[in-house]
């Protein structure tokens, strides 16, 4: 029996957004869920909502986000430890 495909081929017009739970994008920053939060309230960091009503933060925001950090810790002369 020859091998069939039963997964579409990932040309990226399928693909759902990466993202996490707003806890997971807190331990990911290494901060609270209330900064993790203000950043969304601000624009620094952008979320979908899930069909259960849950806000989940995109892991592309996450990594603009952690780039813009280490960027004005390199700025200020700080380790760019994040």
């Amino acid at each position: 029996m020859g091998s069939a495909e039963l997964v579409p081929p990932d040309d990226g017009s399928h693909r759902a957004p990466r993202s996490v739970l707003v806890d997971q994008a807190a331990e990911l920053l290494g901060v609270s869920r209330r900064t993790v939060y203000n950043r969304i309230r601000e624009g620094r960091l952008r979320t979908i909502r899930t069909r259960c009503g849950s806000q989940r933060v995109l892991l592309e925001s996450l990594e603009s986000l952690l780039r813009a950090m280490v960027g004005e810790r390199r700025a200020s002369g700080r380790s760019a430890d994040v």
